[in-house]
């Protein structure tokens, strides 16, 4: 509930109102106003979009500053960072749920904690995997430009880590590294 204020001869009165009913159109009974906080994560999303697929002098200049020689998974806000760059960071975790990464070079897109290979996590798909792999935050183009593949892990594969290594490799087989940056669908 939030109060609207209204001035009568000296005195103020306030009102309660409920914003969704406010939210909502004329035609329905409301008054029509836009939730500026939607409409904010909504453009915020759009800015994060274009950083990631799109080349440009601001893309150039936050990724300079921001993400540097990481993947925009890996950066997080510190003290000190725009308002911009904080209303990105807090948005970003919703907006890397909703979508995936297209692979061109794999630069940009980490191999486990990513979703670049249909729609969930590696991590997830092989969770006993993930536990064992020595470098968890590697991208894929770490992992696939090398033969064999540069996954290392804490011990041997045996029984259901075995087969799941030999599932993982079936998938990722297919899967050609090409000039380009990565991009998000």
């Amino acid at each position: 509930m939030v109060f609207f204020w209204q001035n009568d001869q000296h005195k103020k009165k306030y009102r309660l109102v409920r914003w969704p009913i406010i939210y909502q159109p004329k035609e329905q009974g409301g008054l029509g106003i836009q939730n500026l906080e939607i409409q904010n994560k909504c453009l915020l999303n759009k800015w994060l979009y274009k950083l990631l697929n799109e080349d440009g002098i601001w893309q150039e200049l936050i990724r300079n500053k921001y993400i540097k020689n990481k993947t925009l998974s890996q950066v997080t806000k510190k003290p000190g960072d725009s308002h911009f760059w904080m209303g990105l960071m807090g948005v970003k975790e919703q907006f890397l749920r909703l979508g995936r990464f297209k692979v061109s070079d794999g630069s940009q897109i980490r191999f486990w904690e990513d979703r670049w290979l249909g729609r969930v996590l590696l991590k997830e798909v092989y969770p006993s995997l993930y536990k064992v792999a020595r470098r968890k935050q590697s991208t894929v183009a770490e992992v696939l430009r090398s033969v064999p593949i540069n996954i290392t892990f804490r011990r041997a594969l045996v029984g259901n880590k075995l087969l799941d290594w030999r599932d993982l490799i079936g998938r990722i087989a297919s899967i050609n590294l090409q000039d380009g940056r990565d991009s998000f669908c």
